[in-house]
């Protein structure tokens, strides 16, 4: 069975994002395409938010916006995956980190529940369901979303799932979106989520896998089908 490695400080982002969620926090907004921007598939282009871009060193952020409100070390000692280095800027929080391991401590995540933090799109807490889906691609007739024989929710383009990995040994680069909204009712919340993995590294007897992938996540309350907050992250697979 493959292993997707996110790793732990996103998880907690995660988690502070559902509980953002639940209590429907964001102001709204409304939210603004420029006339150059054309629904697509997400992709590595769509990773940059109010001048940053995931990828960039700490410095080079500082450098771009400045010295931060906040800023946080946590040592290897204190985390299990090794140094991640928080920063926070008002309502924007970045988190830097090795994202391939052995690689430089470079800004792999971005989150925000606030209306001014802009990311693809233009899109911010407060924008609606319609808005973020109108941003980008949509196949027609797209199929459901199935995990092990139950429902989640659907997909919005493409249909590849996580147990597609070890049964399709893809090469090439992926791409999928989906609507989770399987609990949506009970818990308050749904998510929107698109993906773009770059192509996977196979070992020769096609055993495992390494690689790296991009996601954005909008997590909306279910009620008013408006973003609370925003999570885009750089991670790796294997």
């Amino acid at each position: 069975m493959f292993k997707i490695k996110t790793r732990l400080i996103c998880i907690l982002m995660a988690a502070a994002m559902t509980v953002c969620a639940l209590t429907a926090c964001g102001d709204s907004g409304e939210s603004t395409f420029s006339a150059e921007w054309t629904p697509h598939k997400f992709g590595v282009e769509d990773t940059e938010v109010n001048g940053v871009k995931l990828g960039m060193t700490i410095e080079e952020v500082k450098a771009a916006i400045g010295n931060p409100d906040k800023e946080e070390n946590i040592t290897e000692d204190q985390f299990i995956y090794g140094e991640h280095i928080n920063l926070s800027y008002g309502k924007m929080f970045l988190s830097f980190y090795d994202i391939n391991e052995g690689d430089d401590i470079r800004l792999g995540s971005i989150s925000s529940d606030s209306p001014e933090v802009k990311f693809a799109g233009g899109l911010h807490a407060g924008s609606t369901k319609e808005e973020v889906l109108a941003a980008f691609a949509q196949d027609d007739n797209p199929p459901d979303l199935i995990f092990y024989g139950d429902k989640f929710g659907r997909f919005i383009y493409g249909d590849f799932t996580d147990m597609d990995f070890m049964e399709k040994k893809p090469t090439g680069a992926i791409e999928n979106a989906y609507i989770q909204d399987r609990d949506a009712e009970t818990e308050g919340y749904y998510m929107i989520i698109y993906h773009y993995y770059n192509p996977l590294k196979w070992q020769d007897d096609g055993s495992s896998y390494t690689g790296d992938y991009y996601q954005l996540v909008f997590y909306l309350d279910s009620k008013s089908d408006k973003v609370t907050s925003v999570l885009l992250e750089h991670n790796s697979a294997m």
